[in-house]
């Protein structure tokens, strides 16, 4: 294979959603810069807070918390008891209550939450922080988050145990089909943890701090976002951009991409204005990854705000000298932040922190929330799947067809798409001379490579009368080079037309380090996960490149077109079928049987960008399989692994 072959649009999608995020970005910019009076800065408090609680959704109702405290231990300046709750029925919840030593009166409280730690509300720098408040006279409450601590999810005798930030993808991507949101799962086990706190009578409830850094500064921020009786706040390590973080190709948790938050017109610093001006500090790190520059307009953001609102010292930032982590400047920091709007005095200088052995913070006796016979995260949303299952009624072929192309943010089109055709650049492969390639632009900033092989392969124009369009798993060359049935399609009489959408093939990208397509932190999913902030679907925009593809073919002398896909490229092609205004025969091989099975499955293979946000509410793959009739065709259905079922 030739490298200039396989990567020739490899930055294309990268660049694609780079300009899209950065003009809304920038449109924010205008919109923070034009700011001017209170009644400004009230105006678009509202607007956030309204666009913050639409994407996360509406939680459920709270149910009783069933707290027992199993243990307690006693330790200089402070003792920590363990306490396990309920955040929803059956789904329990583990945490250390760090409780100061003090003589009268009610004391300030906080809430901590955990990052990307295995260990998790056992971490050294998390104990730390926790020790460092309490010895200040805060009462702190720290949770194990979902999958971390005392709740794993996984266990090794039920089969593969993914990474830690690999699980929480899995969980979260999952729940997309349901339309729900791993993020408002976690900050509801931060809310139901601050109901626990706020229940104690040594507390008081004016005095109510939120922290954490990473993914606790994430759940920090969202917590600060969407509950009004916290009263302070220092979420650290995560403050920054969805555009650098987007440039500097880091894909994020499946937790820190709200579903429409970039389409609303936001960016991170946003959530922490729904109850401006609350006091806030924003902590990062000088060579954190979170981009510094940016931790720091948004800092700016914050205290302009602040200040029209009439609160010149409520809003800081602070940019420790290292790279990512709660180490000790930051905490310094946050000593001082809380303390000073808490009315507490005292030295913020960290000393006497002594690192507590895991096992003597588990509230559990064998360390897992397993022997409580808790639910998991995957196993209630397979509940939800076949719950909707159950209560949806069968759409007509129009009415699916509509919902469908919603849901796939489909838009409208017309004329016939621009196509050129592509110089080979050399190559040793003799079949790669057999075949023109043509680029397609679909929409501005793409180009979707479509090769013909058989006859007419080498012919400057697309081939006359009917074609058969192939889209492959992840590159439809790839397939015809190493699939022997596909490879034989290119030797019949009718021309095969093999394109590649946005992402796939020649459009591969070669973003994040890795060129591995199923990377569970690679290209596919950052542009999936970017998808989902826009409010939009990825799977939706190949759809279209398919269907634009067509377009062109029966603008330029095709005649008839049948569609065939494989893998992920059948999800593809099924829904180019349906909604073409054409109306194609069409043929699946290695096709997922239904979305439903991958709720159902804890581990699986199918990638972010082969689902469908939403569409277990409304329908399934077998109800588009129905609606096709005649004109589908299945073959060799794959697993949820992605594997042929047995």
């Amino acid at each position: 294979m030739n490298s200039m072959y396989l990567h020739r649009y490899s930055r294309m999608v990268h660049d694609y959603y780079e300009k899209r995020v950065r003009d809304i970005i920038s449109e924010r910019r205008e919109r923070i810069d034009k700011l001017k009076t209170r009644k400004d800065a009230l105006a678009y408090v509202k607007k956030v807070k309204t666009a913050v609680e639409k994407s996360f959704g509406l939680f459920p109702k709270k149910t009783p918390l069933k707290a027992v405290v199993t243990g307690k231990n006693e330790y200089n300046g402070y003792s920590i008891e363990k306490v396990i709750f309920e955040s929803r029925p059956d789904f329990y919840v583990t945490g250390n209550l760090y409780m100061p030593k003090v003589k009268k009166g009610k004391v300030p409280c906080v809430l901590g939450l955990c990052g990307h730690s295995n260990e998790g509300k056992a971490c050294d720098a998390y104990q730390s922080f926790c020790q460092g408040l309490a010895l200040r006279g805060f009462a702190v409450f720290i949770i194990d988050p979902i999958s971390q601590g005392e709740r794993k999810q996984f266990y090794p005798e039920e089969g593969e145990v993914p990474g830690l930030c690999a699980g929480h993808n899995l969980m979260g991507n999952q729940m997309a089909l349901i339309d729900d949101f791993f993020g408002s799962w976690r900050v509801w086990d931060g809310i139901r943890g601050l109901d626990y706190l706020l229940s104690r009578p040594e507390v008081d409830t004016s005095r109510v701090g939120v922290t954490g850094n990473s993914g606790g500064g994430t759940l920090s921020t969202y917590v600060t976002a969407l509950d009004p009786r916290v009263t302070m706040a220092a979420p650290s390590c995560f403050i920054c951009s969805y555009l650098a973080n987007l440039e500097n190709e880091l894909p994020s948790d499946a937790e820190q991409n709200p579903p429409g938050i970039i389409a609303a017109g936001l960016d991170q610093v946003d959530l922490l204005l729904c109850y401006a001006p609350r006091p806030t500090l924003i902590l990062g790190q000088h060579d954190d990854f979170f981009d510094a520059r940016f931790t720091r307009q948004s800092g700016a953001d914050l205290k302009k705000i602040h200040t029209l609102l009439g609160s010149k010292n409520t809003a800081d930032v602070f940019i420790g000298p290292r790279g990512h982590g709660y180490f000790q400047e930051n905490r310094e920091a946050m000593y001082a932040w809380f303390m000073k709007h808490a009315g507490i005095k005292a030295s913020s200088k960290e000393t006497d922190i002594a690192v507590i052995e895991e096992q003597k913070l588990h509230v559990t006796s064998s360390g897992g929330v397993r022997e409580k016979k808790s639910k998991r995260v995957f196993e209630i949303t397979a509940e939800r799947a076949g719950s909707l299952s159950g209560k949806n009624k069968a759409l007509s072929t129009e009415k699916l067809k509509k919902t469908a192309e919603a849901l796939l943010s489909i838009s409208k089109s017309s004329g016939v798409p621009h196509y050129k055709a592509l110089r080979w650049a050399g190559g040793t492969d003799e079949s790669l001379n057999k075949r023109v390639t043509f680029a397609v632009e679909t929409e501005n900033g793409i180009q979707v490579a479509v090769s013909t092989y058989g006859p007419q392969s080498l012919s400057m124009h697309f081939p006359a009368g009917k074609v058969n369009l192939y889209v492959g798993n992840t590159s439809s060359y790839d397939d015809i080079h190493s699939i022997k049935e596909i490879n034989e399609m290119t030797k019949n009489k009718i021309p095969l037309v093999a394109v590649e959408p946005r992402g796939l093939g020649q459009s591969l990208s070669t973003t994040c380090g890795s060129t591995e397509f199923f990377e569970p932190y690679g290209a596919d999913y950052l542009y999936a996960s970017t998808a989902e902030m826009l409010g939009e679907s990825y799977l939706g925009r190949r759809v279209y490149d398919v269907m634009r593809v067509m377009d062109c073919l029966k603008g330029n002398g095709v005649e008839d077109i049948e569609l065939i896909g494989r893998g992920l490229g059948s999800i593809i092609v099924v829904f180019a079928a349906l909604l073409h205004k054409s109306g194609p025969q069409v043929k699946i091989i290695n096709y997922l049987p239904s979305y439903r099975l991958i709720a159902e499955s804890p581990v699986y293979k199918w990638p972010l960008s082969s689902l469908l946000r939403g569409v277990l509410k409304h329908f399934d793959l077998p109800d588009v399989y129905k609606a096709l009739g005649r004109k589908l065709t299945k073959e060799n259905p794959w697993g949820p692994d992605m594997q042929l079922l047995k």
